[in-house]
């Protein structure tokens, strides 16, 4: 996945890199920002996550964002 890509469906999901990094499990705002430039590459967990999320329907995208959200806790 390019950074583009993952950049493309973080702003399909409507997420801002904070939150993005926080539902990845990510240091922050920075990690987010160097896979969108091509400086770090995501992860192959990460990126699959992406591909799931951009695939489903926006509201059980929003439901499986949300259960992620409830198990980083």
């Amino acid at each position: 996945m390019t950074g583009e890509q993952f950049r493309a469906i973080r702003e399909r999901l409507k997420l801002s890199r904070e939150e993005m990094a926080e539902l990845l499990g990510l240091s922050g705002y920075n990690a987010i920002s160097n896979i969108e430039l091509g400086l770090r590459n995501p992860n192959r967990l990460a990126a699959t996550v992406l591909r799931i999320l951009d695939a489903l329907p926006r509201i059980r995208a929003n439901e499986l964002m949300e259960l992620l959200r409830r198990h980083h806790k």
